[in-house]
């Protein structure tokens, strides 16, 4: 019989215990690769999930855009009749308060009015510019009641009679040049040459309250009467604040209070 020695039976022993506990620990560590790979998988998964869910709400959306531009661009033709409608109203009350308002700077307002009907004959003028010229004009016209301005023009009755006391003596009271017109006849000029700058006088508009002439050597002033649809000689003292305005008006004088000639109705 043969006697083993107790130290290499431990040894043997102990060499089978440990061979099982390995194998164990590396199949472990291959399930857990094999898991996290498994979980990175999953993860992309619900990454290109929401990617697309995202992708698809955005197509939605521009489809929905792209739908309502569509069907914006079909009522084009009709928006642009309507706006064209709207502004020709416009233009017409516009005109409406140009022709009963007094009649301060007509040639300019009407020429402003006469580009507008120009503006909205062209077919191919848009519906925002159509829009805009006529707020412009709008803005114009208001900005007429609240201010005061002069500017320089003819008699409303005896026009150009400066012109013709110029022609017929330069030296005379009545034509009366300004500096900057005798240096234009000094350098040559002729009165005709310069005719377009002699004028009779200046207007003066109070707002839309009071509108009146003045001489330009202040002889003589009217005002425009509404009742009378004409014009109207002003008293000595309302041409001596007439003057006043003139110059406040033209920059010429320091801001300041100014009385506006207006014609009271007395009570009945």
């Amino acid at each position: 019989m043969v006697k083993i020695k107790p130290a290499r039976i431990a040894l043997f022993v102990g060499l089978l215990a440990a061979t099982p506990l390995g194998v164990s620990t590396f199949a472990q560590a291959q399930d857990d690769a094999a898991t996290q790979k498994f979980v990175g998988v999953l993860n992309q998964i619900e990454n290109v999930r929401l990617a697309t869910a995202q992708r698809e709400l955005m197509a939605a959306q521009q489809k929905a855009t792209m739908d309502s531009l569509r069907a914006q661009i079909k009522t084009v033709p009709a928006t642009k009749e309507s706006v064209r409608g709207i502004v020709t109203e416009m233009v017409a009350e516009i005109e409406k308060v140009m022709e009963s308002d007094l009649p301060f700077r007509r040639e300019e307002r009407f020429a402003r009015l006469d580009r507008m009907r120009s503006t909205l004959a062209d077919d191919t003028a848009g519906p925002a510019e159509l829009y805009r010229r006529a707020i412009t004009l709008y803005d114009v016209e208001a900005n007429y009641g609240y201010t005061i301005s002069a500017y320089t023009g003819n008699h409303p009755t005896s026009p150009g009679r400066r012109l013709a006391a110029c022609q017929a003596d330069v030296n005379s009271a009545v034509c009366n040049l300004s500096k900057d017109q005798q240096k234009q006849l000094e350098a040559g000029l002729t009165i005709d040459d310069i005719a377009d700058s002699i004028k009779d006088g200046n207007y003066v508009h109070f707002g839309r309250l009071s509108f009146i002439y003045l001489d330009l050597d202040s002889r003589e002033g009217l005002r425009w009467s509404k009742d009378a649809n004409g014009w109207e000689p002003m008293s000595s003292g309302d041409i001596l604040n007439a003057r006043k305005s003139v110059r406040i008006a033209r920059g010429e004088s320091a801001p300041g209070v100014v009385t506006a000639p207006i014609k009271v109705q007395a009570a009945q």
